[in-house]
């Protein structure tokens, strides 16, 4: 059991995230197939599985930037899916998505940083254009944040001059400066080379210390098994296997999680 998982029962807390047989059609292809799922406040979800399997499309439809074929979301007990009988404009939907998703938060594995911007730039424009914030305060914020995430000393830098380990703290910055109750990671470190993912994982690893509920889809195990309080593999648009990080990677009951962690780890 990690230091992580052994900090806190969860399970007594009423849910942060629900799925409800979730599910996500592209054409003829279903690539979500009845997705159910609890996530507790403060609980990190590690979401491990092959290319195809699902992953990234999940935490796309959690987020609604993909609208489930079928199913429903909830976030901090409210639901974000439109499938309970209630009849919305188009106009109040957009409103109620762009409340619900100030909830939750995604980094991706591109940065998707305002090259024009500076580092500050970037993290503020959140603040000053959908919280409305004024500019002297919401700068303060963010070179706040900026420090949290260890780059107090490249407040003034363009991407352009940044390192993508520093350019996915920035991301990483913009997403938490606007106080999501859920974040989303979708392999940040994927688009790294190999000695700038440290950087990365450890502001990810002080997160789950301090008690950010995360869902995070990743291919580095060993940061997965340290961090998770459980753990899902997706295959195929189900969940084959899930339990604590203890199980599901040291001794899984499934062939299908056995093999695909035996190919992951060979590559290591």
């Amino acid at each position: 059991m990690t230091d992580i998982e052994s900090k806190s029962n969860l399970t007594g807390q009423a849910p942060m995230v629900v799925t409800k047989n979730l599910h996500k059609s592209f054409g003829m292809v279903e690539v979500l197939k009845g997705i159910d799922l609890s996530i507790h406040p403060h609980e990190v979800l590690g979401i491990i599985g092959p290319s195809g399997s699902g992953k990234s499309t999940l935490l796309r439809c959690v987020n609604y930037l993909e609208e489930p074929t079928h199913g429903q979301i909830w976030i901090d007990g409210e639901e974000m899916t439109f499938q309970s009988g209630k009849k919305l404009s188009h106009a109040a939907k957009e409103n109620h998505l762009n409340r619900m998703r100030t909830k939750v938060k995604m980094v991706f594995q591109r940065y998707n940083l305002f090259p024009h911007m500076t580092a500050i730039e970037n993290v503020q424009e959140g603040l000053i254009t959908v919280k409305k914030m004024q500019r002297e305060a919401a700068r303060d914020q963010a070179r706040a944040m900026l420090t949290r995430v260890g780059l107090a000393d490249k407040l003034n830098s363009f991407p352009a001059q940044l390192s993508g380990g520093q350019q996915q703290r920035v991301a990483i910055a913009r997403a938490l400066v606007m106080e999501p109750k859920v974040m989303l990671f979708d392999e940040v470190t994927s688009a790294l080379d190999p000695e700038l993912v440290a950087e990365v994982l450890n502001v990810m690893r002080e997160l789950a210390h301090q008690g950010m509920t995360m869902l995070v889809v990743s291919h580095e195990m060993g940061f997965v098994e340290e961090v998770a309080h459980r753990v899902i593999f997706l295959d195929e648009g189900v969940i084959a296997e899930e339990g604590p990080p203890s199980v599901i990677f040291h001794n899984p009951s499934q062939e299908r999680t056995r093999l695909f962690l035996k190919k992951v780890l060979e590559r290591k």
